[in-house]
């Protein structure tokens, strides 16, 4: 008889890999050299958390251990601490399947990337790393017994995409880098607002913050050659006019030949001068105006700044007709200060990081700053603003660490198009480079008044840390460029809302929703949107989430589960407190991704995708409601040893607290981002018409019925 095949197969879950951890030792211990060593511990809580992927191989009935990938996640990376085959099992692929299926888990979990150490002396092993798209980034001295260098390699794992392939990589999935909508736009000025510069004219500030916008790149402007001829036909000497020399500054556009003008002055003048056009009695600056329009028209320019009452009443009808804007200068006017609420947090090295407004006296930190990270003294003044004195025309915020600027965060006061661009840069030699780099991009993103926000981040030369925490938390780009780009979507879709926020994303990014909201099916159904070239495509509801975020697709019919937590954990958890915080504020709010852990036998209650809300209990001066809602991406068991300082700067607890939460020595990790405070809470008396249970019944997680979750939601949202 013959014998069977050779078949491999993946163990993955606790129950499968726990029987099998004291053969995983064995084999690690049989290869030292290669693996190096780690307690039998670190296996056991490996295998609880779910970290460990054990492969079987079976023939003619035998099953046998045949391999083992040992690894860890610290979020937005995995790392690959062991990887072993059994020497009767190697040239059967073994290894490649265990690593393609961490691959596609963490890949599932919007993780970015994989890291290994791969001793240099191990010619295969380097091979083999190299096979598998690991590319080495550097080089570590590895233990002191054996002296040996390690290579450092990285796997970036691909993202759902939204957008085609063409040329569009994982790493800007939306397209926004290509996106021409992000284009600095161009408008013609009248000449009106040139005078409106003197000292005692109304408009005078309004003019002043618009010439100080331009110069930090918000937009650019230019005159037409009308400029020069009006401007003869206003002088009252035949002394030259030094507004002449300033027209010389701006670059110039023709006003159209003859007979467009002609069609043109038909076309608009009678909806601007109607009684003076039907009366053929239009006046000299009539038409000078009218030529101004024209140009604009012309040349496609994005809109024309006047302070002409006539022309700026018939905006919304030139907006329609010919896709131009007419805007008054007070439309750039400079934004009042912001405040988000955070100033101050607690970093990994427990000291506090401040974030301030740069002061003047701290302008030459700045410069240091960005000379050490190889920006120009050109780019300094200009793109970054590091010497711009005390003017309107920009926000800039600095980092502290004691009196020590280590992080500084520039933007314009005022939006392009819907568009904030913003310069960010931090010294990443500090050991709270991330913290710095979180804080600054929490802060920017909290500054957003609108809905719907679109966001570029310019980072300076060589901030790999920086763009790693920019990319945890949304942003997106290609490796070839220093900015990034993000679509916030500050809402949760309603039914009731969805069309109006449809409208917006559509306005902001050229992201086009479907017209009905869909009823859920799955946490990874497919939603299918317009893209910004018009092609449709097909997106996951969990991935639209997370490229939205902190978006919330309450789609209806999706599951929620309950949950308890105290008055103390929840303004630190959630923010979702209004009065201001006289303490530093929780590492766990600069987290796109947080943790809430429970006790063991909540577990089965969690699912990937499931909406999550929180019952605010009445200890500590709870307000009983539920305040907060956020969404679940994954949900595992952990033993209190396995637990580490990331998991717990992520979740506001102490080592201490964990005793707290149950008796038994291994505890539920929920892991949830998208936080959103419910506008109008939830109270307990709701929650009990609505059948989810009594006060003393709240205080363990439960799943809701779908009833109950479109009621909290209703209440909680109104519309």
């Amino acid at each position: 008889m013959s014998s069977e095949p050779l078949t491999i197969a993946l163990l993955l879950k606790r129950q499968d890999v726990l029987p099998l951890v004291e053969q995983v030792v064995l084999a690690a211990e049989s290869d030292r050299p290669a693996l190096g060593w780690y307690a039998r511990k670190v296996y056991q809580e490996a295998a609880i958390a779910e970290r460990l992927i054990v492969a079987v191989a079976g023939k003619d009935g035998d099953v046998r251990y045949a391999g083992h990938l040992l690894f860890a996640t610290t979020f937005p990376r995995g790392y690959v601490m062991q990887i072993h085959v059994d020497a009767a099992h190697r040239r059967h692929g073994v290894a490649q399947r265990m690593l393609d299926a961490l691959k596609a888990q963490l890949s599932a979990l919007n993780y970015i990337a994989i890291s290994a150490r791969v001793a240099e002396d191990l010619r295969q092993s380097q091979e083999f790393w190299e096979s598998q798209g690991f590319y080495a980034h550097g080089t570590a001295p590895g233990g002191k017994t054996r002296g040996r260098t390690l290579v450092l390699r990285s796997h970036e794992l691909p993202t759902q995409q939204l957008f085609a392939a063409s040329g569009l990589t994982h790493r800007d999935p939306l397209g926004l880098a290509a996106d021409p909508c992000t284009a600095t736009k161009l408008y013609l000025l009248d000449l009106n607002v040139i005078f409106d510069l003197g000292p005692r004219r109304a408009r005078h500030q309004d003019v002043v913050d618009l010439f100080a916008l331009e110069r930090l790149g918000v937009c650019r402007l230019a005159l037409s050659t009308e400029f020069d001829a009006e401007l003869k036909r206003s002088a009252t000497s035949a002394k030259t006019d030094p507004m002449q020399g300033l027209g010389q500054v701006f670059p110039k556009f023709s006003v159209p030949p003859d007979d467009v003008m002609a069609r043109l002055t038909h076309e608009i003048a009678p909806a601007i001068f109607p009684e003076r056009f039907a009366a053929d009695a239009l006046t000299a600056n009539d038409h000078s105006d009218l030529r101004h329009l024209g140009t604009v028209i012309h040349h496609n320019l994005a809109g024309l700044v006047t302070s002409d009452g006539d022309i700026r009443d018939a905006a919304a009808l030139l907006r329609q007709r010919y896709g131009i804007e007419v805007l008054s200068p007070s439309a750039f006017k400079i934004l009042g200060e912001l405040d988000t609420g955070i100033g101050a947090v607690t970093a990994s090295t427990r000291d506090t990081l401040s974030l301030v407004p740069l002061a003047l006296g701290r302008e030459a930190q700045v410069r240091a700053l960005l000379s050490s990270l190889s920006v120009s003294l050109a780019d300094q003044t200009t793109v970054w603003a590091a010497d711009d004195g005390s003017s309107r025309a920009r926000h800039r915020c600095v980092v502290l660490e004691s009196d020590r600027v280590i992080g500084y965060l520039m933007w314009p006061s005022n939006l392009r198009g819907g568009t904030w661009e913003a310069s960010l840069a931090v010294d990443e030699h500090v050991s709270c480079a991330p913290d710095a780099a979180r804080l600054m991009i929490v802060h920017l993103m909290g500054c957003a008044r609108e809905e719907v926000q679109r966001m570029r981040l310019n980072l300076a030369p060589a901030q790999a840390c920086v763009r790693e925490v920019a990319l945890e938390m949304g942003f997106t780009g290609t490796p070839e460029t220093q900015a990034l780009h993000k679509v916030s979507l500050h809402a949760a879709l309603l039914p009731h809302n969805w069309s109006a926020l449809r409208t917006r994303l559509q306005a902001v990014s050229d992201i086009t929703l479907p017209t009905a909201m869909p009823v859920f099916r799955q946490a990874d159904q497919y939603i299918e949107l317009m893209r910004p070239d018009g092609q449709r495509t097909q997106v996951t509801a969990f991935a639209l989430e997370t490229l939205l975020s902190p978006a919330l697709l309450c789609l209806p019919g999706r599951p929620a589960v309950l949950v308890p937590i105290q008055r103390d954990y929840a303004e630190h958890l959630l923010d979702h407190l209004e009065q201001m915080q006289l303490l530093p504020r929780a590492k766990a709010l600069l987290y796109q991704q947080r943790h809430y852990l429970s006790a063991p036998q909540s577990l089965k209650v969690f699912a990937r995708g499931h909406l999550m809300f929180f019952y605010e209990s009445t200890r500590g001066h709870g307000q009983k409601a539920v305040v907060a809602m956020a969404r679940v991406v994954n949900a595992y068991l952990s033993a209190e040893g396995a637990i580490d300082k990331a998991d717990l700067d992520r979740s506001v607890l102490e080592a201490a607290d964990l005793a707290a939460i149950g008796k038994s020595e291994i505890k539920t990790v929920v892991v949830f981002d998208n936080v959103k405070t419910l506008p109008r809470p939830v109270p307990l008396e709701s929650l009990k018409r609505l059948g989810c249970g009594k006060a003393t019944q709240l205080l363990t997680s439960r799943l809701l019925t779908p009833e109950q979750t479109h009621s909290i939601i209703l209440e909680g949202f109104p519309p």
